[in-house]
């Protein structure tokens, strides 16, 4: 696996369905070599990731409408730039544990990645709301939590039925009502970059990306167009494999 970014031993994250309501489980394991990802729901056979698998909805992703709110664990994949592994989940939705990717890059990180990362190769940006932010590499964006807008979550109580207190920033006029302060500056902002992020997943899977992402009010539902338009236009590539010394 020379110059393959790959996890040394599998991590298994378990918590709450925020959409189903009941328990969900990850699980996340060293990949074949040159596999790039695979996922898999229960006891099923792993199967390639790949771009057509993503169906978003509103409100979150999901993978061929089998598995519910992956983004924030393909997120962190991308975050650190992993090349291959196998992701197993169990209960038809990824965990929403903190509402952010920082759980997944913590559990990944304690289980060992070997391997060089990618330096300066692929920049997202994301205008919010007259807010810009931009991503070309670390860690900054797992912190950032789902949002929810108080008065739209006490009218739709029926969307997230796993909702407990710490799984997402809840805000009313711009303050946050529930989750504590503002991890960082922009908190809505970077989360709706780190959701991209997690939507690119599907195309970071099949192999490492070039080039610059930029986007303008975002959703799960806009970002497959807003990617592929700029692959369309050169603007995201995919770099040709080293040749064998």
């Amino acid at each position: 696996m020379t110059g393959r970014r790959h996890l040394l031993r599998p991590v298994r994250l378990r918590g709450r369905a925020l959409f189903g309501g009941g328990p969900a489980e990850l699980s996340i394991g060293p990949g074949e070599p040159d596999a790039g990802w695979r996922w898999a729901v229960d006891g099923e056979p792993m199967r390639p990731l790949r771009p057509e698998d993503l169906a978003p909805l509103p409100h979150r992703s999901t993978l061929a409408g089998r598995v519910t709110l992956p983004e924030h664990a393909l997120a962190a994949l991308v975050l650190l730039d992993i090349d291959d592994c196998d992701l197993r989940f169990r209960g038809g939705e990824a965990p929403i544990l903190d509402g952010s990717a920082l759980p997944f890059v913590r559990a990944l990180r304690s289980a060992g990645i070997a391997g060089p990362a990618a330096r300066d190769e692929l920049s997202v940006e994301v205008e919010v709301g007259g807010v810009t932010v931009r991503w070309s590499g670390g860690l900054r964006p797992a912190p950032a939590r789902t949002f929810i807008d108080a008065g739209y979550a006490t009218g739709r109580r029926d969307l997230w039925p796993g909702a407990r207190p710490g799984c997402a920033l809840v805000l009313r006029e711009g303050a946050a009502l529930h989750g504590g302060r503002p991890r960082m500056p922009d908190e809505p902002a970077w989360h709706k970059l780190l959701d991209l992020l997690g939507d690119l997943g599907s195309w970071r899977a099949r192999g490492r990306l070039r080039g610059c992402l930029r986007t303008r009010e975002p959703s799960h539902v806009s970002n497959p167009g807003w990617i592929r338009r700029a692959e369309a236009d050169g603007q995201l590539v995919r770099p040709p494999p080293p040749h064998p010394p």
